[in-house]
């Protein structure tokens, strides 16, 4: 049962110089962002689908395993997924790290295979089908069958692409210096891509010129700009992709639609905004931060 299965946000771990009694991991981790004493360091075991500081993922799967309430060697297979086209050194940094945390053999399988099943869109033999996941680090468009990826391209594009592009246009338009903690907090809370939303939350930040604190009202049309031209580029990744398609594969995909899933699917509008300037429908998981996960526990 997929139920049973633990999910932590990866990106984030707290470390006070001795990796093997971390201060913090995963979203208790997240919390001290900006608030680290002396001597305590943010460590991001995991960067743009690869492994960054072994000693520390190490460390975090150390971590979350406990968090498990059986003993690993009562599961018969651990599922690790990894980036689309992860190649061979890629995969043996993580069965290093995983093998060094008592998970032994793991099954790589990449994420846009475990979107599509846990969106209940299990791959044909031959029909293809395609993904665009909006992870924190990167951003994936994937075509594939059960043969394999016909077509895919991944880049820097993740959503902590968009937190930096949207402090750095508030820093110009309105003087304002946010965290990336509060940033990410007010994208989820009036980002947006529908025309005219007056979407408003309140933000407390650092003037730009003074550095004194500053509290004020930010609507989803001031950050407009820089989340259409962050979504132009993803729009710009999957036309790449989409344009090396054999005839009968594009075909596939216009049948059955684009699959978004990871946390930057989450924009309001996303699915409407993708759909008219692709010029094909676009489909939403239901938990799209959850549905690779969900499709592990379905494997």
């Amino acid at each position: 049962d997929h139920r049973d299965l633990h999910s932590f946000p990866t990106r984030r771990s707290s470390d006070l110089g001795d990796y093997k009694k971390p201060v913090a991991t995963g979203k208790a981790a997240e919390k001290l962002v900006g608030k680290t004493p002396d001597g305590v360091e943010i460590i991001y075991p995991v960067k743009n689908a690869e492994v960054d500081n072994e000693r520390a993922l190490i460390a975090l799967l150390c971590s979350f395993t406990s968090k498990i309430k059986k003993p690993l060697e009562s599961f018969s297979t651990a599922i690790l997924s990894v980036q689309c086209g992860a190649d061979g050194e890629v995969i043996s940094r993580f069965e290093h790290a995983a093998d060094s945390a008592g998970i032994y053999n793991p099954v790589y399988v990449e994420t846009p295979v475990l979107a599509l099943v846990g969106a209940d869109m299990p791959l044909s033999e031959s029909a293809c089908q395609a993904v665009i996941d909006l992870g924190g680090g990167q951003a994936t468009v994937c075509v594939m069958n059960m043969s394999g990826v016909v077509s895919g391209l991944s880049a820097e594009l993740g959503g902590d692409y968009l937190d930096k592009e949207i402090e750095k246009h508030l820093e110009e338009t309105v003087n304002l210096n946010l965290s990336d903690l509060q940033t990410e907090a007010l994208k989820k809370a009036v980002a947006s891509l529908v025309p005219d939303d007056d979407t408003k939350t309140v933000v407390t930040g650092k003037e730009a010129t003074s550095g004194k604190t500053r509290t004020m009202q930010v609507s989803a049309s001031m950050i407009q700009k820089p989340v259409k031209e962050y979504i132009d580029k993803i729009i710009t990744l999957a036309t790449m992709v989409f344009d090396k398609l054999p005839s009968e594969s594009l075909i596939d995909v216009t049948r059955s639609g684009i699959y978004l899933c990871g946390g930057g699917s989450e924009l309001y509008g996303l699915s409407d905004y993708m759909s008219e300037k692709l010029g094909m429908k676009v489909n939403l998981s239901k938990e799209p931060s959850l549905v690779s996960v969900i499709g592990g526990g379905k494997l």
